[in-house]
């Protein structure tokens, strides 16, 4: 595959470098399953995907589609539930039409589909899925995000440099992802010679965080490390701010969306998060535009990770058709692993022998007002 670039603008050219490959199949579509939280607390994360995921296929289709074959997605609703991620996958496992898979949202609901998917020999291209054990599953799981591991340096350098912290209060989501993370921050900031004075975690579906933040106050920190999702975290936010107006919080990058400062109501002010996604950034700035006019709002970094998986995953099938292959589940699945680096919106877009993406940019964004702005 030859390096690419932003794809609206040049979807003409996906869509025509595999019209050799039409014969009496080509009016069927191309079919992506694509799973995530379409609702429950989660649902405005997995609108972002759906959001990225259909704007995608509207382009691509709009400029002739894949051979003359239109991109189908097939939506489905996982309510961020580990159990019907499960369930979804065995679905598209037996729908010989699916070709692909992008999803899941968090961790656990991608790994506990990967081993299904894996047996039916589908490529699934997690956009947010940053455990590390999940592209261990085996060689169909693929991802957009960044590893857990290599989040925990420029975690440690928001924390230490961006916000001079020494002492440290670490909240973390009890999930497979919240547990990961806050074991090796606590490793690596006591390495830098930082005091990790509380370790708690969050209970799924707590409303109450008061005796949480009574127990960070005992423990006098310097300021918060937030590792939570965004529902809670608003809500948590909310509570904090009345006892402590003022302690710093830095949290990850599952806080860059729009609803954690709506469901925060002002308290998310000055929450500082990571991100590998700048909407402003130049391999951005066409995607944010049409995005902003379709939606009616700037893409986040759900957006970018789920638009580059489709740009990953349709590239292999580009490819295949381009050479007059036959479009198969394991072809798929080999093209994405064997490309040559493709540019997305959220950076060089290239497999290191494995399902994990090369080194991207870390840049940081803090809350100000209802929106999100670079922090330096």
């Amino acid at each position: 595959m030859k390096g690419s670039a932003f794809l609206i603008g040049a979807t003409v050219a996906l869509a025509l470098t595999g019209s050799a490959h039409v014969g009496a199949k080509a009016a069927e579509p191309i079919v992506i399953g694509l799973f995530g939280p379409m609702s429950g607390e989660r649902s405005a994360l997995g609108v972002r995907f759906k959001e990225a995921a259909t704007m995608f296929a509207d382009e691509l289709n709009g400029a002739g589609g894949i051979g003359g074959r239109p991109i189908e997605v097939r939506v489905e609703d996982s309510r961020g539930n580990p159990r019907e991620a499960a369930t979804l996958a065995q679905k598209f496992a037996q729908d010989a039409a699916v070709l692909a898979v992008v999803g899941g949202q968090t961790s656990t609901e991608s790994m506990a589909a990967g081993p299904i998917l894996a047996e039916a020999k589908l490529a699934q291209v997690a956009p947010t899925a940053g455990h590390p054990d999940y592209v261990k599953i085996s060689p169909y799981q693929f991802r957009t995000t960044p590893t857990h591991a290599s989040m925990v340096q420029p975690h440690a350098d928001m924390l230490l440099k961006k916000l001079g912290m020494k002492k440290i209060a670490i909240v973390y989501f009890k999930d497979d992802w919240g547990m990961v993370t806050n074991t090796m921050m606590s490793k690596r900031l006591k390495e830098l010679g930082a005091e990790v004075v509380l370790s708690e975690a969050m209970i799924p579906e707590t409303r109450d965080f008061r005796p949480l933040i009574t127990k960070i106050r005992a423990a006098t920190p310097d300021g918060i490390f937030l590792v939570s999702h965004y529902a809670e975290s608003a809500l948590f936010m909310q509570q904090l701010r009345q006892a402590e107006p003022n302690l710093k919080v830095a949290g990850t990058d599952t806080l860059n969306d729009p609803k954690f400062i709506e469901l925060a109501g002002g308290a998310a002010e000055g929450v500082v998060m990571p991100t590998l996604f700048l909407a402003s950034a130049p391999e951005a700035v066409k995607f944010t535009k049409v995005y902003e006019a379709k939606f009616g709002k700037e893409p986040n970094y759900y957006s970018a990770f789920t638009w580059d998986a489709m740009l990953i995953v349709t590239s292999a099938m580009k490819e295949l058709a381009a050479a007059g292959k036959p479009l198969t589940r394991q072809a798929v699945r080999d093209q994405i692993a064997a490309a040559a680096p493709i540019q997305g919106v959220s950076g060089s877009l290239k497999y290191e022998g494995s399902g994990d993406l090369g080194e991207r940019q870390i840049n940081y964004i803090v809350v100000k007002g209802k929106g999100y702005e670079p922090f330096n």
